[in-house]
């Protein structure tokens, strides 16, 4: 068993070493956002955060820079839901990462409610992406309940909420 935190050493220097080192087994980060990702000699295999698994889950735990993390050797992954070498698993991650950052600090906090402002209208022009985005805010939902009813991915999501709530539309509540 592997430990360490996330802040000492970064998400993709562990998948880096783990990819490269040929180990098998599942690698659980501990934070809100957090998830596991199986691993099998090489390749990464499954992701899983919540709800979420394969691309979905991979784009949410990719978006880690803090928490702690456990690696269980010869872990078996449940399911394959990615088919990952390497250098391709490190690239997706790399991407989704430094995708993250300007959508965290809009959407900090996965667990509060997004929900429409008195600002908004049903004249308001939207396009069908954001329509069915839009669509999910109905009865209210946190974040992360969107990116769980959602067909798009987590990323896709919310840039496409985005817009909205810069403009005052919708909100975090």
């Amino acid at each position: 068993m592997v430990r360490g935190d996330l802040s000492v050493f970064p998400l993709l220097s562990v998948m880096q070493m783990l990819l490269g080192s040929g180990r098998a087994g599942r690698l659980s980060v501990d934070h809100p956002r957090g998830g596991q990702l199986w691993l099998d000699p090489g390749e990464l295999v499954h992701a899983q955060a919540g709800a979420l698994s394969g691309d979905a889950a991979l784009q949410v735990v990719a978006s880690l820079d803090e928490g702690t993390f456990t690696f269980e050797a010869d872990e078996m992954a449940p399911v394959h839901t990615l088919a990952l070498r390497r250098d391709a698993a490190l690239r997706r991650m790399l991407d989704d990462h430094e995708s993250w950052g300007p959508l965290l600090k809009v959407f900090p906090d996965w667990d509060r409610t997004v929900r429409f402002t008195s600002r908004w209208t049903e004249a308001q022009p939207v396009t069908r992406p954001q329509y069915e985005a839009l669509q999910l805010l109905q009865g209210g939902s946190t974040v992360r309940g969107l990116f769980e009813r959602s067909a798009q991915l987590p990323r896709a999501l919310l840039e496409t909420l985005r817009p909205f709530l810069s403009a005052g539309l919708i909100e975090l509540a």
